[in-house]
């Protein structure tokens, strides 16, 4: 290579790289506060505290992570990067926050490399580079990178799977588009290209399953910007587009098993949501989503781990016609538009095949309705929108066609509504920072959710404030009268209170709700014997051991119950096949309740 050539590349590639380090630094430096953040009550407690797989050495958990499905999920890849923390951090909180920061930092320099790659493709500037392309890439990097809505994935160590899983996502695209450029010549991808793609996103539905739709994302990256479909699909014949097609082959039966092991995996744990799927709800959610996430992007407003959702009880048919008429108006404005604007079609068509899968349309999974988390993936397409804006500004101004003045002007005002969406982010990350914050905010956004009620009732509990804590779990109860976690909340908040008589009440419902479990007749057992109604707790603790022989808490209270009856032989069996079972202490002591805990696992 020549001086002036290798001059030249070297003059090409350095705004590469300091646009590409302006966005690490500036992405860590607005979550990096994170780390002053510990765990809450969503999730975290079953992943990290109460798991006891997660206290053994990395190896271990490395293999647990394949066997495993919590809550519902199975993501052994993210399970994985837990259990690394684990054997680094032990039990503190600031090094897993951090591990979640340096991932959401990699994603968003992953997206600035591919924004370079589509934008060079889509404004036929060849192969990645160039002033304009690389200075709007870095916009579309950031845009991404700092907004508001970006905060949960990351502050939420639970969500993990989210950051990893949209970060694999983009890596997937980056090497699908980066194969395309090197096979061009000879019209197709090359296999051992294609096969890293596939196998980068086996490992992205293996973190999470954000992007069981990338088959179709794909194909509409092949119309546009790659341009190898044409836009007319009376048009996709030929052996051209049967090349295409067939790439896509091993992506379409990756998600598909991805969706068979998805319900494997749900097993059992899927909380007490599990069948209460409605299609007249669920097309309500699948209308009032997408505009939601319009609205929330450009206006943001207060921000919560839960929203107000259509319900049978309250349709909201103001919000889901203003939903409708928000995606109805820009499908409309982008059709219209799509020869001018043809990268705004597409990144709008993409963000609706994203969110489809989420949108509650579809009865797999613990959707929450609207959550903040679902932007990760489904928005990246808007933010290379927003970089192509600016690579076309800085273009114009290149080709003579635009003011420096323009330039300034577009540059600064993108500049200062990145300076304050990150200020924003700031604010939000404190929301986080443990269980009484994070749900005071939801309980202030959404008063009637009995999630956020019965979630703030246990983080107040865990703090001792049992008399505040059964106030939030009242309003639960009521709002959320079918739960039978919410009420045994209520009961084990009211007896840590040693309001045993108000506690019965509730734990007669668990009875009710859950009457095969061996907890709920525990529970009812514990304050009746607390009452002094021995006989009947002596009932209850004989129908949890005959529910589950293996419980040793059951063991050891019916032992208990057993010799305050008199009965020392029987009580000195049940004392041993608790022993046995692994439960040591001074028996016939007064018994205790357990403390509340989650109503239902935050999930998906």
């Amino acid at each position: 290579m020549s001086e002036r050539r290798r001059a030249a590349a070297i003059g090409v590639a350095r705004p590469a790289w300091l646009l590409g380090s302006l966005v690490a630094v500036w992405t860590l430096i607005v979550f990096l506060p994170t780390v002053r953040n510990g765990f809450v009550n969503w999730d975290d407690p079953t992943y990290f505290l109460e798991n006891q797989y997660h206290q053994e050495a990395w190896p271990a958990g490395f293999l647990h992570a394949w066997n495993s499905h919590l809550v519902g999920e199975y993501m052994p890849v993210t399970i994985m990067t837990f259990s690394l923390d684990g054997s680094l951090w032990k039990m503190h909180a600031p090094g897993y926050h951090l591990t979640s920061v340096v991932l959401h930092v990699l994603a968003s320099v992953l997206v600035f490399v591919l924004a370079r790659h589509l934008l060079s493709h889509a404004l036929g500037a060849g192969p990645p580079g160039g002033v304009s392309i690389d200075v709007g890439a870095a916009v579309a990097a950031l845009v991404f990178a700092v907004h508001p809505l970006r905060v949960e994935p990351v502050a939420w160590l639970s969500a993990r799977g989210t950051v990893i899983g949209g970060l694999l996502l983009v890596l997937t695209v980056l090497v699908y588009v980066t194969g395309w450029e090197r096979g061009r010549s000879a019209g197709r991808i090359p296999a051992r290209w294609l096969a890293g793609s596939v196998a980068v996103f086996s490992a992205a539905l293996l973190a999470r399953a954000p992007g069981l739709v990338l088959t179709a994302v794909l194909v509409v990256l092949d119309v546009y910007p790659l341009r190898r479909l044409d836009p007319r699909p009376w048009l996709w014949r030929g052996a051209a587009a049967r090349r295409v097609w067939l790439e896509k082959v091993p992506f379409a039966v990756i998600s598909l098993l991805a969706v068979l092991m998805g319900f494997v995996a749900r097993g059992n744990e899927v909380g007490e949501l599990e069948g209460v799927w409605d299609p007249v709800v669920a097309v309500a959610w699948a209308i009032y989503s997408p505009g939601f996430y319009v609205w929330k992007t450009v206006v943001i407003g207060t921000l919560s781990p839960i929203y107000s959702m259509p319900t049978r009880d309250d349709p909201m048919l103001l919000q889901v016609s203003l939903s409708a008429l928000t995606t109805l108006a820009i499908t409309g404005i982008l059709i219209a538009t799509r020869r001018r604007w043809p990268g705004a079609l597409a990144a709008w068509i993409v963000y609706l095949i994203v969110l489809g899968p989420i949108s509650g349309i579809v009865p797999f999974g613990r959707l929450r309705g609207v959550v903040d988390r679902y932007t990760y993936a489904s928005c990246i397409g808007w933010a290379l929108v927003a970089g192509g804006v600016v690579a076309l500004t800085w273009r114009a101004r290149a080709e003579g066609r635009a003011s420096t003045l323009r330039v300034i002007m577009v540059t600064g005002a993108v500049v200062i509504v990145l300076a304050g969406w990150s200020v924003v982010s700031w604010r939000q990350i404190d929301v986080w920072e443990d269980g009484v914050t994070l749900w005071t905010r939801a309980v202030a956004v959404v008063p009637r959710s009995g999630v956020a009620r019965s979630n703030l009732g246990t983080a107040l509990a865990a703090r001792g404030y049992y008399a505040t804590a059964a106030r939030h779990y009242q309003v639960a109860v009521r709002e959320w009268p079918a739960a039978a976690g919410a009420y045994r909340n209520l009961g084990r908040a009211l007896a840590a209170d040693a309001r045993f008589a108000e506690a019965e009440p509730p734990f007669r419902r668990v009875v009710e709700l859950r009457p095969n479990q061996a907890e709920a007749h525990l529970d009812l057992g514990t304050v009746l014997y607390n009452l002094g109604r021995v006989d009947e707790a002596t009932a209850s603790f004989t129908r949890a051991v005959e529910l589950d022989p293996r419980s040793a808490r059951a063991h050891e209270n019916l032992g208990t119950a057993l010799r305050r009856l008199g009965q020392e032989a029987e009580a000195a069996s049940h004392f041993q096949q608790a022993g046995a079972l692994g439960l040591t202490g001074q028996h016939g002591q007064d018994l205790a309740v357990p403390q509340p805990g989650a109503a239902e696992p935050g999930g998906s």
